[in-house]
């Protein structure tokens, strides 16, 4: 989804009195927006609910000062990807917690305005990154170690990529080791690490066995490659699968937590394994050993770190914008907000009332 901005024209004295003039490479005269002081950005100036935010003007990133992972680029961000961490992170309950007051988001997609010596990336490139927080903003100061060049992939597909379908690789592949002819379950397939994960298993040669909710993310679950869908609500849910796979399933994406968890737990097959991404329910289910020691399975937290394994995540991330780039996996976004409509869009994701990557346009 390309968004459409209008140029009015100016003279040069006007441009001269408001802001820089940037020449890029192919002539063209483009406004240094960073030059601004301040930017439009979501603040949390303390913990607590999405709608104690406010949505005000907060000083600019500063390139290359006192931090610690230093930014050595600028980016005007165009969209930013929405998570059901953010809302985690906003209230402190996050595992990396962040003192107020922080700029919330941890997922963008835009174009570098600056750089200073070291970035890996030039004026007017194009942009994709997981970050620990800044993206509900106008711009951010990011570390180019962290950035992966999407080339022509429109802003709101990009964002997509960081989080959602880095997650859902780190857990199939570096998790669970996914072979082909693997049968795999799983759960919320029509959000946005659902969507991703069935995708990368289905190009990965997968039996894919999904759960969803109503009508319209059940048939958005088989659109995007699952081989069985089923409808989560309904209680036998659980031996609906085991019809399907009755020596059980070598591996389970669970984002969801708490009863799902559990009820998982029985559906594995020998050697089977259980990946945990999440807790979408809202509940911190205790999982029972002996149903682990029975089955020979095994449990896996699924939680990656960029600056723990940097090289690592870095190939996999850019393997994926070149997998998006040659249609072998495509985000499904349908819900996007505005910047101004953040809380509404994390209420909608709360309630499970949208579909595919939830993204804000910038």
């Amino acid at each position: 989804m390309d968004r459409l901005f209008l140029h009015h024209p100016v003279g040069h004295d006007q441009l001269q009195s408001c802001c820089n003039i940037h020449t890029y490479a192919n002539g063209n005269l483009q406004i240094r927006e960073f030059e601004l002081e301040t930017m439009k950005a979501w603040i949390v100036r303390k913990y607590g609910k999405p709608d104690e935010m406010i949505l005000g003007q907060t000083a600019m990133p500063k390139l290359g000062e006192g931090q610690e992972d230093r930014a050595d680029t600028l980016v005007k961000i165009d969209a930013a990807g929405l998570n059901f961490a953010d809302e985690i992170a906003i209230a402190g309950k996050y595992q990396d917690r962040i003192k107020p007051p922080f700029v919330p988001g941890n997922e963008l997609a835009g174009t570098v305005v600056e750089t200073i010596p070291g970035s890996r990336f030039s004026p007017g490139d194009k942009v994709a990154c997981q970050v620990r927080s800044g993206a509900f903003a106008q711009y951010c100061g990011v570390a180019s170690d962290r950035l992966m060049a999407i080339g022509d992939l429109p802003a709101p597909v990009a964002a997509a990529l960081p989080v959602s379908y880095t997650t859902a690789h780190v857990a199939l592949f570096e998790k669970g080791n996914l072979r082909g002819g693997d049968t795999v379950l799983i759960h919320a397939a029509a959000g946005g690490l659902g969507i991703a994960a069935t995708q990368l298993a289905k190009a990965a040669g997968a039996r894919i066995i999904a759960t969803a909710g109503d009508e319209d993310k059940r048939r958005i679950a088989k659109e995007n490659g699952a081989d069985h869908v089923i409808d989560y609500r309904q209680p036998d849910w659980s031996e609906r699968v085991r019809a399907l796979a009755p020596d059980g399933v070598d591996m389970i994406m669970d984002p969801v937590g708490g009863e799902t968890s559990e009820q998982s737990l029985r559906l594995l097959a020998w050697e089977g394994r259980l990946l945990v991404c999440g807790f979408a329910g809202g509940a911190i289910q205790a999982l029972k050993a002996n149903y682990i020691l029975v089955k020979s399975a095994s449990v896996h937290g699924v939680y990656w770190s960029f600056d723990r394994s940097p090289e690592a995540i870095r190939t996999i991330q850019q393997r994926l914008v070149d997998q998006c780039a040659r249609g072998e996996i495509r985000p499904v976004i349908r819900d996007v907000y505005p910047m101004d409509e953040l809380v509404p869009a994390m209420e909608a994701l709360r309630s499970r009332g949208t579909v595919g990557k939830v993204v804000i346009a910038m």
